[in-house]
């Protein structure tokens, strides 16, 4: 019944000429021709394939910059196939934000245990993706960065809980899986900024 669901969906859209939506949630997924914007169209995310890429990821890019850039990436470590053109980004019952390819395996998904069916992912001017339940902000992807600095992010270690946050480069120009170069901090005080190449400082 789920799958019928969202493959009506998928076939109203296409039919439609779906375009742009303004959140996501468990009746509102998203599609591969279908981007979310943020609500001075300054950030825009959605499905997209790499020049010379055979695969397909879902990431954030700046709406109106030419040439595109991607600021970030949800599936960096698990691609679609880009023909798949039946997957879909959408909030489950629990709350999670959920990649599904057109098999309706899960690809990518966030860890949330505060959410509910009524949760709603929504794209801020700030670059920052949110989940968020009852108004209340219950994952962000400000906290996963990829490769980007944004404005309002931070790279990180939080001593108490062990929580790193690091920008980690794209393996090349086509993939955007995990390359050699990490940028972070260390945890000693004062902390300092490093780049690594692997291992090596």
């Amino acid at each position: 019944m789920r799958l019928s669901y969202f493959l009506y969906l998928f076939f109203i859209c296409r039919s439609l000429g779906c375009l742009a939506v303004s959140s996501i949630s468990s009746l509102e997924p998203l599609f591969p021709n279908q981007t979310l914007i943020s609500p001075s169209q300054i950030f825009e995310l959605g499905f997209f394939t790499p020049n010379g890429s055979v695969s397909q990821y879902v990431g954030m890019w700046y709406k109106n910059f030419t040439p595109s850039r991607v600021v970030w990436v949800a599936n960096r470590h698990q691609p679609l196939d880009y023909k798949d053109q039946f997957a879909s980004l959408t909030v489950g019952g629990d709350g999670n934000l959920r990649l599904f390819d057109g098999a309706r395996n899960v690809v990518w998904s966030t860890n949330v245990s505060r959410g509910s069916n009524s949760s709603v992912a929504m794209l801020l001017d700030t670059g920052n993706l949110v989940v968020e339940d009852s108004g209340n902000t219950v994952w962000e992807s400000f906290r996963f960065p990829t490769d980007i600095l944004l404005p309002g992010m931070k790279i990180e270690i939080n001593v108490k809980t062990g929580e790193k946050r690091y920008l980690i480069s794209w393996k090349n120009s086509t993939d955007p899986s995990p390359g050699n170069f990490t940028v972070g901090v260390t945890s000693e005080i004062p902390s300092q900024p490093f780049t690594w190449n692997g291992l090596a400082p």
